[in-house]
């Protein structure tokens, strides 16, 4: 009986125990970090679930006074930098992520509201064009300046911003998560995201950003209205 009674208490308080265990450890990934899915993806998270991938394709990365600029595309820099006005016609797409802050492992814990990483997703999609944009939270992965380096992207959220007429959305809301690895290489990264940038400004006739502090550039360019455009290209400097 004894033992009976012993054996029914030792369950009970690891029943009651195990809640314990598990926030703690939840607490502990937290300040030490959190592996994100080893393939990168943006995926839909409305009713109809659709997952874009992202994977395939040139990752560079280049680094800013205070922030870290990562480009994946499946298009080349030649791609990107030929096509003028609005008769481009391409098939792809340019993610931009942009590591605005590095979290201390074991000290940073991670908050659903907080965010180091700003994303821009730029969809080409014959003549018509999507920006998609949100933030998430990372983990870097090496160090700045080697020749590899990249971020775990464990959380975002990220939604269409603006786009052609005939484009359609299939994404939103939508969020991305994996593994981006990238090399160093400045040059290619600024022309790739300068490019992209002014590809989507021609289509959509007002000014859009995609790179480091596009919030900030894209409030400076305000005064630039679709009218100001409509008899001449405006050249991003």
């Amino acid at each position: 009986m004894r033992s009976l009674t012993m054996k029914f208490h030792a369950n009970l308080f690891m029943n009651c125990f195990s809640p314990f265990v598990c926030f703690f450890a939840v607490l502990w990934l937290c300040g030490c970090g959190v592996s994100a899915p080893e393939r990168l993806e943006f995926t839909s998270i409305g009713d109809t679930p659709r997952t874009f991938p992202t994977s395939e394709g040139n990752a560079t990365y280049s680094l800013d006074l205070a922030n870290t600029s990562f480009i994946l595309s499946d298009l080349t820099s030649e791609q990107l930098q030929n096509p003028t006005g609005n008769s481009v016609e391409l098939f792809g797409y340019v993610l931009h992520v942009e590591l605005l802050w590095v979290p201390l492992a074991g000290k940073t814990a991670i908050d659903p509201e907080a965010t180091n990483i700003s994303i821009r997703l730029i969809v080409f999609s014959g003549h018509e064009v999507g920006l998609y944009g949100g933030g998430g939270f990372a983990w870097p992965k090496g160090e700045p300046g080697e020749e590899d380096y990249g971020v775990d992207i464990v959380g975002s959220n990220a939604t269409l911003l603006a786009a052609t007429n005939g484009f359609k959305d299939l994404l939103s809301p939508a969020q991305l998560t994996g593994r981006l690895r990238s090399t160093l290489n400045e040059t290619q990264n600024k022309q790739m995201r300068r490019a992209a940038s002014q590809i989507v400004t021609n289509a959509l006739k007002r000014v859009q950003w995609v790179g480091p502090r596009a919030i900030e550039m894209q409030k400076r360019a305000s005064s630039i209205t679709s009218t100001s455009m409509d008899n001449a290209e405006f050249v991003l400097r």
